[in-house]
């Protein structure tokens, strides 16, 4: 019974005038990036990668930063087409969302698994890892950036860490000062809002003092308040008499 293939491509040769890019190809590189390309193409050639579909007119689907810098090595010119140049692809052939799905696929870190950190650590003391393409933050993130260090690159790396820890330590004076400016602020503000809250106490017990500033007479009937009001000067109508002025009418009298 026959197997299903699933080698779906041909290797074949074209002219590099025949290939376009793809317009849509969410893909960047940064110029360190491109410089590790290079270096690694130099070094070993180009080792797969370059896909194109033939169904939308010989469409780069993977492979673009390889083909931009192959175009730089052979002084290509996509617009006159001089300086052409042969390349060897894998030629698929697909409807365009095939190709577009393609393309992201095959630039999907995702797809393409992930580091084993300490496969890494135990290989790279044995590559050239700037032929692999890896970078200094690479292998900091690997965490062997040490073991590639020269003894003068451990040296400055040393007198660095020394110059730093004054550097640290003076930091760290600086935010203790702050610390303590701080606390002494909020402190004081602390300090305040009691004043104000006490003096708006006092203000609270002094009013309700003053509200009850007062004393109440009663009499039997109206005749003997007619009578009392009269004998200190007042009309015995009144219904209200300052007890700063019936004092003064009380001395008067006595």
């Amino acid at each position: 019974m026959a197997t299903k293939s699933y080698f779906t491509s041909q290797t074949v040769e074209l002219k590099r005038s025949q290939i376009h890019f793809a317009e849509y190809n969410p893909r960047t590189i940064s110029e360190e990036g491109k410089k590790a390309l290079r270096r690694s193409i130099r070094k070993y050639g180009v080792v797969g990668g370059i896909v194109v579909n033939k169904q939308t007119g010989y469409t780069l689907v993977g492979g673009h930063q390889k083909v931009t810098v192959l175009d730089e090595f052979n002084k290509y010119d996509p617009e006159t087409k001089e300086n052409d140049y042969m390349l060897r692809v894998e030629l698929i052939d697909v409807d365009l969302k095939t190709e577009k799905s393609l393309n992201v696929t095959l630039n999907n870190p995702n797809v393409g698994g992930d580091w084993d950190d300490d496969k890494m650590r135990e290989l790279i003391p044995d590559i050239d890892w700037k032929d692999a393409g890896l970078t200094d933050a690479d292998l900091n993130m690997f965490g062997v950036d040490y073991l590639l260090k020269t003894e003068e690159e451990t040296n400055i790396a040393n007198a660095l860490d020394d110059v730093m820890s004054e550097v640290n330590a003076e930091h760290e004076e600086e935010l203790e000062r702050r610390k303590m400016e701080r606390e002494m602020e909020k402190a004081a503000k602390t300090a305040h809002m009691k004043d104000v809250k006490q003096q708006v106490r006092d203000q609270a017990r002094k009013q309700a003092e003053d509200m009850e500033a007062y004393v109440m007479l009663s009499f039997t009937d109206f005749q003997a308040k007619a009578a009392f009001m009269e004998r200190f000067g007042f009309s015995p109508y009144e219904k209200i008499v300052k007890g700063e002025l019936f004092d003064e009418m009380v001395e008067r009298i006595e």
